[in-house]
């Protein structure tokens, strides 16, 4: 008994280790002065990492059976499908006015 909890703790601070690593990394890559784009792609690379971790370790998701993760895909799925169509009904001012106002005359 005092075995498995001593390493299940060993576990825990491995994966809090890595976190602290993985804050420190995304710290660097903001001093890199990297541009916009690729700076954007690893900052979200390395918060779905963590994210993945606490997921796994933290929340006991590494342990449930798979039926488990019907649900989480499909809830990954749908709040991407939201935030694509949010950005695609209110993001025009991101890539320029694709649209004419609908109040002026051209």
């Amino acid at each position: 008994m005092a075995h498995d909890v001593a390493t299940q703790v060993r576990g825990y601070m491995l994966v809090f280790g890595a976190l602290l690593v993985l804050t420190l990394a995304t710290v660097g890559v903001s001093y890199l002065r990297l541009p916009e784009t690729p700076a954007v792609v690893i900052g979200l690379g390395i918060a779905l990492t963590k994210a993945s971790l606490v997921a796994m370790y933290f929340m006991h998701l590494k342990g449930e059976k798979p039926m488990v993760y019907w649900p989480l895909g499909l809830t990954a799925f749908l709040f991407i499908g939201l935030l694509v169509s949010v950005l695609l009904a209110e993001g025009d001012h991101l890539f320029g006015t694709q649209f004419g106002d609908a109040f002026t005359r051209e």
